[in-house]
């Protein structure tokens, strides 16, 4: 069988995008690759910042995510690039293994983003990686990373000197040595982030404005500022560092016991990015159409394998800068590339400028960037809606904050495993009644129900973790009545499946029943399941002869004509 050579627009789905291009496709996607850019550069520096390297490698982890990421996505709108959340985990897995040497701190974030990369790369695939992580958990966890970030900003935002790498340690460090807040810095950062906040929704009320982002704009200011007032020589430090050129290439130095010491990080690292990509991918649905997500996965990891080549940290996708690229008119992954292109430019021109920014001013971005992770609307939801789903997700946040962005992640999965067992362990379940014409319904508290035939309807699998709890349901509800039921109905409508457990409960049910002169029926059963009980050797076969009905109503009709 000869296999099919795979075409240039399919190995490079970015050759596909561009046929039938117009100039107004190539015009939107250069605006909005400059609007995404213009953004990016400011943050990328703090994220870069926050990950405890150079300012500049947020830029090379832009750099290279957004080039390989467009060259081999099948998507038209999502943006890749640093972000906070794998900035706070490369500090954490960085920091204390370098050693202070600042050399080998590039050298092991570059290693973790390409061990993420090499993650996603493998045949897991990006729902396969994110089926562990319910929706309050993901909430719970990015609003304890969120803070996690914020507070590993606060001492370069007043310009108190931290010496943990632990956030929250650090926030604790400087809440107990705020007489050593540098007024200068903290007035400079302070006034940045109050500016931030404000600006942003003052261009957002004024439609005019809509487009303008806030932070370049405080950025400039600061700069200037910086410059006129010699903010340096008063003591408050810069970001320095970023002398212009472009990264070399390079492959990471070092050992299998780094390589090993890093895996969990990079695992965790791999799972949050699959999780922020399917939600990035959720949210433009729409305007996508369908997408691999096996492609996606491949994707992603390439663009961290691009990372960590040029001496970046992992990137991940954002629904921040993917809605900001369509609304700014993007066409095609070429918006990517024109950012990647304006990034260069700020590598090569900027340097000196860029210099001059103060590093307070960076912690300011980071924090209100940073606090777009904590959807406050969402908690509020869960709390009206969904109590017990709520405390999970605050249980997920303290978590987090507790252990930290790694301990904290594993938590989560946990709990996202007790709160999937708890389901299926104690299922919802209900005795119906039936009156008169009407469809089979729960039976209220107090509604007379016919003394002798019982409806006891479960929604779960009938399985090791739940026979035991429906039998004894079963029996207890029987019990109740007076006189016995004469037959007891099991709406089995969403039973998908019987185990060994499951069976030998069941017959232990029928008998324990007939012992009462009572008969199990079962009402729409599914044939795999009814399959599974006719040949059931518990109990000397005790459900092979079970009465089965196609619907409840048919079942009750049949048994009250006895």
């Amino acid at each position: 069988m000869t296999r099919r050579r795979m075409s240039a627009a399919e190995a490079v789905p970015l050759l596909g995008q561009l046929q039938r291009y117009s100039w107004r496709g190539v015009r939107g996607d250069i605006v909005a690759g400059f609007a995404v850019s213009v953004t990016l550069v400011p943050q990328a520096l703090g994220y870069g910042q926050v990950a405890g390297l150079n300012p500049a490698a947020g830029l090379y982890t832009a750099l290279g995510a957004m080039v390989v990421f467009a060259l081999v996505t099948s998507t038209r709108l999502v943006a890749v690039g640093p972000s906070s959340t794998m900035a706070i985990m490369t500090f954490a897995a960085v920091t204390g293994r370098s050693g202070g040497d600042a050399g080998r701190a590039v050298a092991l974030a570059a290693c973790l983003a390409l061990m993420t990369g090499v993650l996603l790369l493998l045949p897991g695939r990006l729902r396969g990686l994110t089926t562990f992580m319910s929706g309050p958990v993901v909430l719970g966890y990015l609003a304890g990373t969120a803070v996690q970030v914020m507070a590993s900003q606060v001492g370069t935002l007043l310009g108190v000197p931290t010496h943990s790498d632990r956030p929250m340690v650090k926030l604790w460090e400087v809440l107990t040595n705020l007489d050593q807040v540098q007024a200068v810095t903290a007035v400079v950062g302070l006034s940045s982030l109050v500016a931030l906040v404000v600006l942003k929704k003052v261009f957002h009320a004024v439609p005019a404005l809509r487009a303008v982002p806030a932070t370049p704009v405080v950025c400039v200011v600061a700069i200037i500022v910086s410059a006129a007032a010699g903010l340096a020589a008063r003591g408050v430090a810069m970001t320095g560092g970023i002398s212009g050129g472009l990264p070399v290439p390079a492959w990471p130095q070092v050992s299998a016991g780094d390589v090993w010491a890093l895996l969990p990080t990079a695992a965790g690292m791999a799972m949050i990015a699959s999780i922020e990509g399917v939600a990035v991918l959720h949210r433009t649905a729409a305007a996508e159409g369908q997408v691999s997500l096996v492609r996606e996965s491949v994707a992603v990891g390439a663009a961290g394998a691009g990372s960590g080549f040029l001496g970046g940290f992992a990137p991940m996708a954002s629904t921040q800068r993917t809605l900001s690229a369509q609304g700014a008119g993007a066409h095609s992954q070429l918006f990517q590339l024109a950012g990647a292109g304006f990034v260069v430019i700020a590598l090569l021109t900027t340097g000196p400028v860029i210099e001059l920014l103060p590093k307070t001013v960076l912690a300011a971005v980071v924090i209100v960037s940073a606090s777009n992770l904590i959807d406050v609307t969402g908690f509020g939801q869960l709390w009206a809606g969904w109590r017990t789903e709520a405390w999970l997700a605050v249980a997920t946040m303290v978590a987090v904050l507790a252990l930290g962005v790694l301990n904290g992640l594993l938590v989560a999965v946990i709990l996202a495993l007790l709160q999937l067992l708890r389901r299926v362990a104690w299922p919802h379940d209900a005795e119906l009644a039936v009156t008169g014409d009407g469809a089979p319904h729960e039976a209220a508290p107090g509604e007379s129900a016919d003394t002798d035939v019982l409806i006891y309807r479960v929604d779960a699998p009938l399985f090791f973790a739940n026979a035991g709890r429906i039998h004894d349901r079963v029996l207890t509800l029987a019990a109740a009545r007076s006189p016995y039921p004469r037959y007891v109905v099991l709406d089995a409508g969403a039973v998908f499946h019987v185990d060994a457990t499951g069976a030998e409960i069941l017959a232990q049910l029928t008998v324990d029943l007939r012992a009462r002169d009572c008969e199990l029926v079962l009402a729409r059963p599914r044939a795999s399941v009814l399959a599974t009980l006719r040949a059931n050797p518990y109990q000397d076969g005790a459900t092979r002869k079970l009465r089965a009905f196609p619907t409840v109503r048919e079942a009750y009709a049949v048994l009250r004509t006895h």
